[in-house]
């Protein structure tokens, strides 16, 4: 994937980042987020040589949440949810870190292939799934800073489960950070291109509608 990216290109990434920091807030929060939202995303930690940005996601609808909350976030500043604008801003840096450590990444890339591997061999059920894609973020990304604090109910985070999908949706939103840089994308953009973005985010979204 290489060449010019659209405002369109950087949404979608965005947006993806964002899916992943509200999948965060809402598991940490209430204890489940849309089950079908966390599989779309975790579709694209395995998309590695895609011709274009959109061709990690497949399609916008699997970018939904992720799209409706980027609107919100950008749109409505006094009532933005500060968690999730913490959590994607986190995941951005993460993101840069990942861009500009080649080794990192690819310990991270071989850690996934493995994964699948082990996953079409055993037939992992979702919860083996979920913890084996928690343990993969705590390896590669976990040691990097900053290292992402989540809040929420201490009786959800204590629930292995909830921990595991955590982790996942962090990781994902990571996958996300990183594409957006290989975009040429910097955390900037959102204040000298927050109009555009906005534009090419409710585009995207009405489509869906």
């Amino acid at each position: 994937m290489s060449g010019r990216y659209s405002d369109s290109d950087h949404t979608l990434a965005l947006a993806g980042v964002f899916q992943g920091a509200r999948m965060t807030f809402e598991l940490a929060r209430v204890g489940h987020a849309d089950e079908k939202m966390l599989q779309a995303s975790v579709a694209t930690l395995f998309v590695t040589h895609p011709a274009t940005v959109m061709a990690v996601y497949g399609s916008a609808a699997n970018l939904a949440m992720g799209l409706r909350h980027f609107i919100f976030q950008l749109s409505s500043p006094r009532d933005r949810n500060p968690e999730v604008t913490r959590y994607a801003l986190q995941l951005l840096q993460l993101g840069q870190k990942l861009y500009h450590d080649p080794a990192r990444l690819q310990a991270l890339g071989e850690a996934l292939d493995n994964f699948q591997s082990r996953a079409e061999a055993f037939e992992f059920d979702e919860d083996t799934r979920y913890s084996q894609l928690a343990a993969i973020y705590q390896a590669q990304i976990s040691p990097l800073s900053p290292r992402i604090m989540v809040q929420g109910d201490p009786a959800n985070l204590q629930r292995s489960e909830i921990a595991d999908r955590i982790r996942t949706a962090l990781l994902c939103g990571v996958r996300s950070a990183h594409l957006w840089h290989q975009c040429g994308g910097r955390r900037w953009h959102l204040l000298t291109r927050h109009r555009r973005l906005l534009k090419a985010a409710r585009m995207l979204s009405a489509g869906l509608e």
